[in-house]
């Protein structure tokens, strides 16, 4: 009877799990440019070009480099310059935000090294 409760405890905890990963990867959000996983010049800037379909509730986005945030989008399908990264490996997300500027819960995130 135990061994039958950790199972349903396991597989819960392990769908939870998976809902929330799939939950990050929001096919309303696309970051087209630069690919996930480029290299980029750590002397030029990084043009992130995005595409954003926005769920109930949001009403623009913003975006991300290494958890701080670095610009307001307020179109939903453009381009941001980003300034040249330092050297090494970083992630872009792009978050769509209320009105009040919080997350909404749908996001798209790359990685890229820049050398």
């Amino acid at each position: 009877m135990h061994s039958k409760f950790r199972t349903s405890s396991i597989l819960l905890t392990l769908s939870i799990a998976l809902w929330g990963a799939n939950a990050l990867a929001d096919d309303n959000v696309k970051i087209t440019s630069p690919a996930d996983g480029s290299k980029v010049k750590s002397t030029e800037p990084v043009n992130v070009v995005y595409d954003i379909t926005p769920n109930a509730g949001g009403d623009h986005a913003h975006i991300y480099v290494n958890d701080k945030e670095a610009g307001i989008l307020r179109k939903l399908k453009s381009s941001f310059s980003l300034d040249p990264l330092p050297a090494g490996d970083h992630t872009v997300c792009v978050k769509v935000v209320n009105r009040g500027h919080s997350p909404i819960g749908q996001e798209s995130c790359i990685k890229v090294t820049s050398g």
